[in-house]
C-alpha cells in the first residue's frame, strides 16, 4: 500500500499536509529514496520486464543500490521522465517525488489493474492505493457519491471511470497519469490503444497466420508472468481461458511432469465444470488442488459479509463463494501468486448473448443480410438453446440486443422503482445521461471499453496476487488490430483463441459451446439466501438506516418478502437486485462512519 499528501504553497512549493517536507510513504518493498538527489518513489505492483529494463538502464549508466522494483521505477523516471510508462510491462500504481523540479508524478497502469485514488481540492493533494487509507485523512469528507450509488442501484453499473463511491475521492483512470506542482494538478492519458472497427472478411489462410502470431504473444506474456520468486498457482475453472493458461504453462515450465512442483492448480468442482477440469488437469504434470462444491458453498454469513466489505465499493455481483474458497485454499498451500484467465472474455468476445447482439447489429448496419442470416441461424441452432433460453429466444435476445445498442439503463424486473428514495431518484434521473448509442454499436469499441473496466473487480485485501496473461498490452494491441470476424465466427465466440489452441487444449474444452464460467452456480447463492433471510432483513431494518438518502426503508421492508421470494424462485436468473440493497447498506455503514 502506498499513500501520501501535500499542500500547494503560495510561495512556490509543495509541503506535507500538516508537516514539514512532503509526507510520502510505502511498504518496505514499495518505497525507495535516492539519497543523493532526495527524489523518492512509492510503488505498488509488478513489472514483468524488470530484468530487461534494469539491464537497459545499467548500460545507460544508471547505478542501482538494491533489487527493489521501486528503485527501478525511480531510475526509469529519472532516465525517461513520463516516457518510462511506455517502457513498463506490468501492472502498477506509483508516485515519484522529483526533488529537483519540486513536483509529484503519479501513474496507473494501462488497464487499471492496480488502483490509484486521489483527493484534490485546489490546495491539498493526497493519494493512496487503497480507498480506506485515503478516506482516513482528516481533510477528506466521508460523503457518498450520489451518482455512483444511483448507477449501482438502478443500472447495475458500478464502475465509473474516474469516480468512486466517495464524493470527494477520484480514481486515476486506466492508462492515465497526473503531476502536481505549485502550478496545480495536470492530468494526462498516456495510453489509449487504437482498434480496428471493421467486421472484415473471414479468410482461412489469414486466420492461420493470425492465430500463430496471437499464440506467440500469449506465450511471451505467460513466460514473463511465470518468473519467480513467489510460489505460483493457477486457477482452473474448466473454461477456455484458464485451461489455455495451464496447458501453455506446462510447455514453458517443462513437460512430462518436469514442472510438477512449479505450479499448483486450484479448482472448484462445480457440477457442470468438473469433467472439463479433470480432463485438463489429467493432461498436465501439475499438482491439482481441488475444492468440493460443498466446501465452497458452505461459507457463513459472517465470512461473506467480511469479503463484501473488503472491496473498495459495493459489489454488484454475487461471486464470493468461488473466490473465497480459492483464496483460502491458495493461502493454505503457501501460494502467493495465481495465474488467472481474467480479460480473455472481454478481449476476445467471450459472452455470446452480450457480444453477438452487438456484432449482429453491426452486420445489419453494414447491409450484409446474408452474413446476418447465416450467423443468426447458427447462433440460434448451436448456442442459445444450450443456455436453456430456447423458449424465450425471440424476446430475450432482442431485449438484450436493444439494450446493448442504446446503452439505456433499466430497472430489474425485481427492482421496483418505488423502493428508491423519491427525492434521490428524481434528482439523479434528471442528471443521468445515456451513453451515446454510437459507442455501443461497434463490437471492437465495446470490447475495448469492457477491457478497461476490469481493474476494479479484485479484492484489495487478498493475500494472493493475480497475474493475468491475457492483459499484456502487446497482446491486447494485437487483438484490437484484428477485424471482428476473427473473434466471432460461425456462431462461435473467441474463434481466434480456439484456432490457436486447437490441438493443445482437449477438444471438448477447446470447442465447447456452453459458457458457464468458474463462479458458483446460482443455486448455491439461492441456498445461501435461504439460510440468511432473517439476517438480510435485519440489515435493511436496522434502527440506523445508512441508505436512507437512497432507499425508502419503509417501502423496502414492506416489499422484502416479495423481493426475497422473487430472488430465490426457480425461474429467477438474477438475484443481484436484493443483494445490492443489502450490500449497499453494509458498505455505507462500514465506510461512511
Amino acid at each position: 500500500m502506498i499513500s501520501g499528501a501535500c499542500t500547494l504553497n503560495s510561495r512556490g512549493g509543495l509541503k506535507a499536509a500538516g508537516k514539514t517536507g512532503l509526507e510520502f510513504s510505502g511498504e518496505k518493498q514499495g518505497f525507495f529514496e535516492d539519497r543523493e538527489t532526495k527524489s523518492r518513489a512509492a510503488y505498488s505492483g509488478e513489472i514483468y520486464n524488470y530484468p530487461e529494463l534494469r539491464l537497459e538502464l545499467e548500460k545507460a549508466g544508471c547505478g542501482f543500490s538494491s533489487a527493489l522494483e521501486s528503485e527501478l521505477v525511480l531510475r526509469a523516471y529519472q532516465r525517461w521522465g513520463p516516457g518510462c510508462q511506455s517502457k513498463f510491462n506490468g501492472e502498477w500504481s506509483f508516485a515519484v517525488w522529483d526533488a529537483e523540479k519540486k513536483s509529484l508524478f503519479c501513474s496507473r497502469d494501462r488497464f487499471g489493474l492496480r488502483p490509484f485514488y486521489y483527493f484534490f481540492d485546489g490546495k491539498t493533494f493526497a493519494f493512496a492505493s487503497k480507498l480506506k487509507a485515503l478516506a482516513a485523512f482528516p481533510f477528506v469528507k466521508k460523503e457518498p457519491n450520489k451518482r455512483a450509488v444511483f448507477d449501482y442501484l438502478v443500472s447495475n453499473r458500478p464502475n465509473l471511470p474516474e469516480e468512486t463511491f466517495f464524493k470527494d475521492i477520484k480514481q486515476l483512470g486506466p492508462g492515465c497519469c497526473l503531476s502536481v506542482s505549485p502550478a496545480g494538478l495536470v492530468k494526462n492519458k498516456y495510453y489509449s490503444p487504437s482498434y480496428n472497427p471493421e467486421l472484415g472478411e473471414f479468410d482461412k489462410k489469414d486466420l492461420k497466420k493470425r492465430s500463430s502470431e496471437f499464440l506467440a504473444l500469449l506465450k511471451s506474456s505467460l513466460e514473463a508472468r511465470l518468473r519467480p520468486p513467489y510460489p505460483l498457482g493457477s486457477t482452473l475453472s474448466g473454461g477456455m481461458d484458464s485451461s489455455t493458461i495451464v496447458c501453455l504453462a506446462e510447455g514453458l515450465l517443462g513437460g512430462s511432469g518436469a514442472g510438477r512442483g512449479k505450479l499448483k492448480l486450484f479448482s472448484i468442482l462445480w457440477e457442470k465444470e468438473a469433467r472439463y477440469i479433470k480432463d485438463v488437469s489429467g493432461r498436465v504434470g501439475f499438482r491439482s488442488c481441488r475444492i468440493k462444491p460443498a466446501e465452497a458453498a458452505g461459507a457463513s454469513w459472517e465470512e461473506i459479509r467480511k469479503v463484501a466489505l473488503s472491496f473498495e465499493r459495493p459489489l454488484n455481483q454475487t461471486t464470493f463463494f468461488g473466490g473465497l474458497a480459492l483464496l483460502k485454499k491458495a493461502a493454505g498451500e503457501g501460494v502467493k501468486v495465481i495465474l488467472d484467465g481474467g480479460g480473455g472474455d472481454e478481449l476476445l468476445a467471450g459472452y455470446p448473448e452480450k457480444y453477438f447482439s452487438v456484432y449482429l447489429g453491426q452486420v445489419i448496419r453494414g447491409g450484409d443480410l446474408a452474413r446476418f442470416a447465416r450467423e443468426f441461424r447458427v447462433l440460434y441452432a448451436d448456442r442459445l438453446g444450450d443456455f436453456g433460453v430456447g423458449k424465450k429466444i425471440g424476446p430475450e435476445f432482442y431485449k438484450t440486443f436493444l439494450r446493448t445498442q442504446t446503452g439505456a439503463p433499466g430497472l430489474s424486473a425485481v427492482f421496483p422503482e418505488k423502493t428508491l428514495n423519491g427525492e434521490f431518484f428524481r434528482d439523479c434521473s434528471r442528471r443521468a445521461g445515456r451513453e451515446p448509442a454510437g459507442l455501443q454499436l461497434n463490437l471492437q469499441e465495446m470490447l475495448y471499453r469492457d477491457t478497461l473496466k476490469l481493474g476494479c473487480e479484485y479484492n484489495p485485501r487478498a493475500s494472493v496476487t493475480y497475474r493475468r496473461p491475457f492483459l499484456d498490452h502487446r497482446l491486447v494491441e494485437y487483438v484490437f488490430s484484428l477485424p471482428a470476424c476473427y473473434k466471432l465466427h460461425g456462431g462461435w465466440t473467441k474463434f481466434l483463441l480456439r484456432e490457436a489452441m486447437n490441438g493443445i487444449l482437449p477438444k471438448e474444452v477447446c470447442w465447447r459451446k456452453v459458457k458457464v464460467g468458474g463462479t458458483a452456480p446460482i443455486s448455491v447463492w439461492k441456498d445461501f439466501l435461504g439460510r440468511n433471510r432473517e439476517k438480510m432483513k435485519a440489515v435493511l431494518g436496522g434502527p440506523v438506516f445508512h441508505s436512507a438518502a437512497f432507499l425508502d426503508q419503509e417501502v423496502v421492508l414492506a416489499n422484502f418478502d416479495a423481493l426475497f421470494d422473487a430472488a430465490v424462485s426457480p425461474e429467477t436468473t438474477d438475484i443481484s437486485a436484493l443483494w445490492r440493497f443489502v450490500n449497499l447498506e453494509l458498505w455505507l455503514g462500514e465506510n461512511m462512519k
